[in-house]
């Protein structure tokens, strides 16, 4: 007797932990309500199966996600060791100086920033160009965003420099320019990429989309951009079909992806060694960038996920790839559903973590 009531209890207890462990599989953890029908493509990268999906080709508000798509635009337009050069020089009087820039999308006037991530410091160029020190200055420039000129404004004035900005053509500055005294030459496309990526600059990703359009000749507009994306997403077979950029960085709400598109992108950086600065850049589950703080209530995955964060307003958003033994997943959720609050964002974030971790288990 005892025996069989020894049987019997194990028999429950295995059909209990079944139960429980059905309730944390991979389907049941991609239809929760926190994510709100999210548009979503999990993938196994060797065999090409689709491992679970929901609305995959509906189009989604990506957010910082649309970086990934970005900086692939980027390298195959500007290529990964492209630097920018930025210089000042002498001309014919003392008080003025001339700035010729290359559009450095890793420039700064903020020496933190310069210091801690390797963007080149514009202010050491006119400490350079205004060697004898004049407080009354006329600089002319060429070549430069409106926000650098901006900000080195600024800079100006908490040196106590009475700066007058005055902005020339590219063949003006080849008249006036008399003498090169110095330059800053920026990190390659590579490693901007690689920095974008894990910390979700968006000021550097607006400029690559940029000068990626300018390249090939397009405007900076949203049909521009569009166009120059396409473009490009359409050499390498992925699906551009409805496909809207408005911005590079991913913080307008009028850009439209499907989660198709960004794993079919995912794909082709694993294939293709040039893409490797956006897969080393990508922030990792628990330990680096933009993800450092978050798979705390799902810890098996810690480590073993390295993706592209994003959130605006009413979208919540994760890509990249998850590993589940051998096995390499890319994926994309985008869940542009959600309550545009902290509260409902992070219990999306912590739905999405505990999603993956259930790939890493092999719960699926």
């Amino acid at each position: 007797m005892r025996r069989l009531l020894a049987v019997a209890l194990a028999l429950i207890l295995a059909t209990s932990s079944e139960s429980a462990l059905a309730l944390h599989t991979v389907e049941k953890r991609s239809s929760v309500a926190a994510l709100s029908s999210p548009g979503l493509l999990i993938m196994d990268e060797a065999e090409l199966k689709v491992l679970t999906e929901n609305k995959p080709d509906s189009l989604r508000i990506p957010a910082s996600v649309l970086k990934l798509l970005t900086s692939i635009v980027a390298i195959q337009v500007l290529g990964t060791e492209t630097r920018f050069k930025t210089s000042v020089w002498k001309m014919a009087n003392d008080d003025e100086i001339l700035l010729r820039g290359g559009r450095d999308p890793f420039l700064t006037t903020n020496k933190a920033i310069s210091d801690k991530y390797g963007h080149k410091f514009l202010p050491s160029l006119i400490s350079k160009g205004n060697s004898e020190n004049l407080k009354k200055i006329k600089i002319f420039y060429e070549g430069f965003y409106p926000k650098d000129i901006y900000n080195l404004t600024v800079a100006m004035k908490n040196r106590k420099i009475k700066a007058k900005f005055i902005e020339v053509s590219s063949s003006q500055a080849d008249a006036i320019g008399k003498e090169e005294v110095a330059s800053l030459t920026s990190e390659p496309i590579s490693k901007m990429i690689e920095h974008m990526t894990l910390w979700s600059d968006n000021l550097v990703a607006d400029r690559l989309a940029n000068a990626s359009a300018k390249k090939i000749g397009n405007p900076t507009t949203s049909k521009g951009l569009t166009e120059t994306y396409k473009d490009v997403l359409n050499e390498f077979g992925i699906t551009t079909e409805g496909l809207k950029i408005k911005d590079g960085s991913g913080l307008s709400k009028e850009n439209q992806v499907s989660a198709r598109m960004i794993v079919q992108a995912l794909m082709v950086i694993r294939k293709d060694s040039k893409f490797q600065s956006i897969y080393d850049g990508l922030p990792i589950a628990g330990k680096t960038g933009t993800l450092v703080k978050r798979f705390e209530k799902a810890p098996e995955a810690i480590g073993n996920v390295r993706a592209k964060t994003g959130w605006v307003n009413n979208s919540v958003t994760l890509a990249g790839y998850v590993k589940s033994g051998e096995r390499e997943y890319a994926f994309a959720i985008l869940a542009d559903g959600i309550t545009p609050s902290l509260k409902y964002r992070n219990r999306a974030r912590v739905a999405m973590d505990k999603l993956l971790e259930a790939v890493v288990k092999g719960d699926h």
